[in-house]
């Protein structure tokens, strides 16, 4: 159990970098997904409210704006958090605090800097996209500002050691955030400016886990070593997590504002479940810094191993259900206005699952030199030009259609690249793994095909995904994570 006495004080301290919380992996992995549902409650939250009251084209402005705010930020400032994860955490495995406190100093002088010079972008960004007011592209700069500084502070508390209390003021956070939009619809507020309830939550969260008072300013070449990593970063996020956004804008840009309200039902619904593996990421992450800066490998290796199977097994088993009960889903979620999500959210939730598959492998190679990096780098961007080139050639003839297929097809390159090098340079025994994913794919495919092809009712597709978890769980219970009082088989010894 968490030892919790003490945690709700402390919250409303300043963060203290140098007195971190003594969790465990799952734990702080359970806190991590406790905070991250609770900010994709509210995300969900904002998206539902404003596409059943609103209709698909309100849908369409608001999630564009999201993802403009959101790209944008990611041209700098949410790599600091990565950043802030990583050095903070190594400085602290190492017993360097002074090290700690210049990082976090930098990182976060860096985060207000490009914050300001983004939020400023994003005005006429805004206005070429959407062909919108100024005080609407005003509500996409706020909310660039709010989320880069969530997205830093987010890495700090988590380098810190500091999950309990990062977890508390997500709570908090969302609370204030939720309140907020209760009193904007109500209000009859519209358009851009529904955004601005998510920017209040992330400016919460930004102000409560700042680094108020550190000190120091860190020698010339850990600066060097600090902006290359998060530039390295910057261009690995653009192209992945980017690219996500940039498929939203491009819905919006290639088939107009109810098209893009489709294609933002699809997306809401195919990426919630993707915060267990980034919750996963942010506890994993520094982790592996620790590990690797005390030169413990075979802890490094262990757990990329045990969060590369772990994923598998859970997510594949979300995401095959949700592929089979898709028009269910979309029908009960959504309502009629939005059947054609049902067309795209199957692809889009492969793309997605390809992303949380190969999250421990992009971990443990960004965390051992600046090659892994590179790489990463690289492989998102290669991924994000096939899928470009996909959308200039089906972009126009299929539709959103063509948009997720785009997604999907520069996804799987992104994915691929670093398991494939994680697993032979680690040796890795995933051949066993990877093969049950495969065919417990092809089951998905040929159920769903199955259904569609006999019309079967809506409400069968749920039975549907009972069949096939309850096979996926037989196949792979070697992976899936521990519940209590049962025998763990994490501790085994596995051959495939």
């Amino acid at each position: 159990m968490i030892d919790v006495r003490g945690v709700t004080g402390s919250v409303f301290r300043p963060l203290q970098l140098d007195k971190p919380s003594q969790i465990s992996l799952v734990q702080g992995g359970a806190l991590s997904t406790t905070g991250l549902l609770a900010q994709g409650f509210l995300r969900f939250a904002t998206a539902w409210l404003v596409g059943r009251l609103a209709g698909p084209e309100a849908f369409g402005v608001v999630a564009t704006a999201i993802a403009v705010a959101t790209l944008l930020a990611l041209l700098w400032p949410t790599t600091t958090g990565s950043a802030a994860s990583k050095y903070i955490a190594r400085a602290r495995g190492a017993g360097n605090s002074p090290e700690m406190l210049s990082t976090a100093r930098h990182l976060a002088l860096r985060t207000v800097q490009t914050s300001l010079l983004l939020a400023a972008a994003s005005i006429p960004v805004w206005v070429l996209i959407d062909h919108g007011t100024v005080a609407g592209a005003l509500c996409v700069a706020a909310m660039t500002i709010a989320y880069s500084g969530y997205s830093f502070t987010r890495g700090v508390q988590f380098g810190a050691g500091q999950v309990p209390r990062a977890t508390a003021w997500d709570l908090i956070s969302v609370t204030v955030g939720l309140g907020a939009l209760a009193a904007v619809l109500v209000a009859g507020v519209r358009g851009p400016a529904l955004v601005l309830p998510l920017a209040l939550g992330y400016a919460v969260y930004a102000l409560a886990g700042w680094p108020h008072g550190v000190r120091g300013r860190p020698d010339a070449v850990h600066r060097r070593e600090l902006d290359a990593f998060v530039a390295l970063g910057a261009a690995g996020s653009i192209a992945s997590t980017g690219f996500l956004q940039l498929s939203q804008i491009t819905a919006r840009l290639t088939s107009g504002l109810h098209d893009a309200g489709q294609y933002a039902a699809a997306l809401n619904l195919a990426t919630p479940a993707s915060m267990l593996a980034a919750s996963l990421s942010l506890v994993l992450f520094p982790s592996l810094a620790e590990a690797w800066g005390r030169g413990d490998h075979a802890a490094f290796r262990a757990q990329t191993d045990r969060a590369t199977r772990t994923l598998a097994a859970v997510m594949v088993g979300i995401f095959g259900c949700l592929i089979l009960c898709s028009r269910f889903v979309v029908a009960v979620i959504w309502g009629q206005k939005y059947a054609d999500a049902a067309t795209v959210l199957p692809v889009l939730v492969l793309a997605v699952l390809a992303t949380n598959l190969a999250v421990a492998s992009v971990n443990a190679l960004t965390t051992t030199s600046r090659k892994g990096m590179r790489i990463t780098t690289g492989a998102s961007l290669l991924g994000m030009a096939v899928g470009v080139v996909v959308w200039l050639v089906l972009g126009d003839r299929l539709g959103i259609l063509g948009v997720a297929l785009g997604y999907l097809a520069g996804t799987v390159v992104i994915a691929a690249i670093p398991i494939t090098i994680v697993w032979r340079r680690d040796h890795h025994r995933w051949a066993g793994l990877f093969l049950r994913v495969l065919v417990a794919l092809l089951a998905v495919g040929a159920l769903s095909l199955a259904g569609r092809a006999a019309d079967l009712p809506l409400w069968l597709e749920p039975l549907l995904a009972a069949v096939f978890l309850t096979g996926w769980v037989l196949a792979s219970r070697r992976d899936l994570p521990r519940i209590p009082g049962l025998p763990s088989p994490l501790g085994r010894r596995r051959s495939s």
